[in-house]
């Protein structure tokens, strides 16, 4: 929470310093939206334990503010809410989380802009749901992530564009038998278009990672590594496009964790079907070049079809291919995966919406062990009285793992009570 509240009080210093200078007070727009929510929540399995399983009833208190700032050259949004968690028979995690996120837009002149974004994590919650991580804890104890990123954006042309930018992760777990890391991407690119159909994007990070461990055993290995890219695209129509991409990543351990490059290709295609809805498809082959043991070859695609209608919105997609697990509570290096799924938005009356969506996915590490993981969630949300509205939620989450040891099921519900006001001038 500490560096949260460091970064935004730079922040807001900085802003302060650049609002000034470009437009006039009276010419900003703004928003603000105070909001509480009351929350009870029933989990079977708190710990993810397969054998002793635990269930406990939570309630939840979460004030919130959101703010936005806005004028013709600068935005700023900024959102931030604690929420005080109380178990019934395990009171020993109680405990208060905190989430944040933050994000500023400046046009410095006609042609550059800068932006910095700022996202902050303080909980418990063993299933994390943050984008991108797949981590899971078996414990309560508390840990913090926080993700910061800032780019300088050069216009050239209608939609020719060129970028530099920097992203720091950052996990500190109280869990002294995991990992604490941090994570530096300093980033370059490029998009130029030649004329209307033909576009050509090139892209360059660097990657420095440095793990460290709070009982004096020894942490992960750092590492350092490059990732550079190439893809040309070609538009058949205005809604109708087809790629070809290159790609190619290396890792250079610090300790005995091997070596690898990875050299991946795709072609792609995709069609606007329709002004609300979409479709992707892309495919082909990535090759890991390790630096002591056998290279492996696998495939990867992915596919999607978006569909925006009146009343809602209709997802489903699939991918395939490899990842990395270093930052997070699961560290299980270069995967393997393949994961589905698929998400349904829909206003069935008025003031009653009702959403389900659910996913899939499998993944091989380098030992050749497997686990797959189903996570599901439907509910439903409605607005009465202007200012307030109710939920219910039930979400289910399975891990299947070739270590019988680290399986799970668990299941939650979960009634909200929010209540939320709009002051804008």
């Amino acid at each position: 929470m500490i560096k949260f509240i460091k970064y935004v009080i730079i922040t807001f210093i900085f802003l302060s310093v650049s609002f000034s200078p470009f437009i006039a007070p009276a010419e900003y727009r703004t928003e603000i939206t105070p909001r509480i929510s009351l929350n009870q929540e029933f989990d079977d399995n708190i710990y993810l334990d397969n054998i002793d399983e635990k269930s406990d009833y939570m309630i939840y208190a979460s004030p919130g503010l959101n703010l936005k700032i806005s004028s013709l050259n600068t935005s700023l949004s900024l959102d931030y809410s604690p929420t005080w968690v109380w178990y019934n028979e395990y009171d020993e995690n109680n405990t208060v989380r905190h989430a944040g996120a933050l994000a500023f837009g400046q046009n410095i002149t006609k042609y550059f802009r800068f932006s910095l974004s700022d996202t902050y994590i303080r909980s418990e919650e063993p299933l994390e749901t943050t984008e991108d991580v797949e981590g899971i804890r078996r414990t309560r104890n508390t840990y913090r992530r926080n993700i910061g990123s800032a780019n300088l954006d050069y216009r050239f042309g209608s939609k020719n564009n060129m970028s530099i930018g920097y992203m720091h992760s950052l996990l500190e777990n109280e869990d002294i038998s995991l990992d604490d890391g941090e994570i530096q991407n300093p980033s370059v690119g490029m998009a130029y278009w030649f004329n209307v159909k033909n576009s050509i994007e090139l892209s360059y990070d660097f990657t420095d990672a440095a793990f460290s461990r709070d009982n004096n055993l020894t942490p992960g290995d750092d590492y350092n590594g490059n990732s550079a890219g190439i893809k040309y695209t070609y538009f058949f129509r205005p809604h109708r496009w087809g790629s070809m991409s290159y790609n190619f990543t290396n890792r250079n351990f610090d300790g005995l964790t091997e070596d690898y490059a990875v050299h991946e290709g795709a072609l792609g295609f995709g069609y606007s079907i329709t002004r609300d809805m979409s479709f992707i498809l892309g495919g082909g082959i990535f090759n890991q070049v390790n630096e002591e043991s056998d290279d492996e070859l696998g495939y990867n695609y992915n596919v999607s079809l978006i569909n925006n209608f009146k009343k809602g919105s209709f997802r489903i997609a699939g991918r395939e291919g490899w990842d990395e697990s270093y930052l997070d509570a699961e560290r299980r290096g270069f995967i393997r995966f393949w994961s589905a799924d698929t998400r349904l938005d829909y206003l069935l009356l008025k003031n009653l919406r009702v959403h389900a969506d659910a996913s899939f996915r499998q993944n091989k590490d380098a030992d050749d062990r497997k686990w797959q993981t189903l996570r599901g969630n439907c509910g439903l949300n409605l607005d009465f009285f202007r200012w307030f509205s109710l939920s219910l939620d039930y979400k289910y989450a399975q891990r299947d793992d070739d270590v019988d040891m680290e399986d799970f099921t668990d299941n939650r519900i979960m009634l909200s009570l929010t209540a939320k006001r709009l002051y804008r001038w």
